[in-house]
C-alpha cells in the first residue's frame, strides 16, 4: 500500500489531469483511491463526471463520520473501480474544517486500498503541506518551462525539509523540448518518472468529465499514463525523451 502526492510549484500546469489519470492507471494494479486535496480550488470532481458532490472532503474534515459517504465509485474497463473523494468549493466551509483531519482520512483509506492517489494544492501553502505530509510519496509536475521547474524545486526542498520522499518528476505537456528534461532533472535533484505529451484531447475530455485515459485508452497520451503507474509501482520502463511531435493526434 502506497500513499501517493501529486504536486507541483505553481497552478496550471495540469496536476489534476495527471492525478486522474494516473489513478486510473493504476487501478490495473490493484484497488485505487483518489482524494481532491485542493481543497480550496478543486477541480478533480469536474474531471471525473462528479457534479457537485453533495458529500465532500471539506465535509469529512468538519466530521470524519461523513467519511464512506463521501466516497464515489467509478466504473474502469481497464481494471478495479476508482474510488473518488471529492473536494467542493465553500468559502464558509473553508473556515470550520480542521486539516489535521486529513491524516485521518488517509489512515482510514489506508486500511482498504492499494493506492491513493492526492491531488496536492499547487505551491506552498498550508493547505498544500499538510496533505502532502500525509503521503510517502511524492511526486512534482512540471511543465517543460524554466519557470514551472523551479518553482517545483522550491517545493522538492520543502519537501526534503519535512522528510517527504519526493520520487520523481512527471513531465506533463511535452512537445519534444529535450533539453527541458535534462534542465528538470539538474535543478529539481530528481529524475524523471513520467512524460506526458500534450494532446488536444485534454480539452474535450475536461468538456466531458472523462479522464483521456478511460475515453481512448489506447491512444498515446494513455499509454504515457500506463507507463508513468508502470514507473511507479516498480515496473522496469525506461522513461525517453523524443523529438518534436504531433501532439493534435493524441
Amino acid at each position: 500500500m502506497v500513499v501517493i502526492a501529486i504536486g507541483s510549484g505553481k497552478g496550471g500546469v495540469g496536476k489534476t489531469t495527471v492525478s486522474a489519470n494516473l489513478a486510473v492507471a493504476l487501478t490495473m494494479f490493484g484497488r485505487v483511491a483518489v482524494v481532491d486535496g485542493d481543497i480550496a480550488l478543486p477541480n478533480l470532481h469536474t474531471l471525473l463526471g462528479i457534479d457537485d458532490p453533495f458529500i465532500s472532503l471539506l465535509d469529512i474534515l468538519k466530521d470524519t463520520s461523513y467519511l464512506k459517504e463521501a466516497i464515489y465509485r467509478i466504473k474502469v474497463k481497464l481494471g478495479n473501480d476508482l474510488h473518488v473523494i471529492p473536494s467542493s468549493t465553500s468559502v464558509k466551509a473553508l473556515e470550520e474544517i480542521d486539516m489535521e483531519k486529513f491524516k485521518d482520512v488517509v489512515d482510514f483509506l489506508r486500511e482498504h486500498y492499494d493506492f491513493i492517489v492526492i491531488d496536492v494544492a499547487a505551491g506552498l501553502s498550508r493547505y498544500a503541506i499538510v496533505p502532502m505530509l500525509s503521503a510517502d510519496v511524492s511526486y512534482l509536475v512540471v511543465n517543460p518551462e524554466k519557470a514551472s521547474i523551479i518553482d517545483s524545486q522550491k517545493v522538492k526542498k520543502i519537501a526534503d525539509v519535512s522528510g517527504v520522499r519526493v520520487g520523481g518528476i512527471i513531465l506533463n505537456r511535452y512537445k519534444g523540448e529535450k533539453k527541458m528534461v535534462e534542465y528538470a532533472e539538474k535543478v529539481i535533484g530528481c529524475e524523471i518518472v513520467g512524460i506526458i505529451r500534450e494532446s488536444k484531447l485534454f480539452r474535450t475530455c475536461w468538456e466531458e468529465g472523462t479522464p483521456v485515459i478511460i475515453k481512448k485508452p489506447h491512444s498515446s497520451v494513455s499509454k504515457d499514463f500506463i507507463n508513468l503507474a508502470r514507473k511507479i509501482v516498480g515496473d522496469n520502463v525506461e522513461i525517453r525523451p523524443y523529438g518534436r511531435l504531433r501532439y493534435y493526434l493524441g
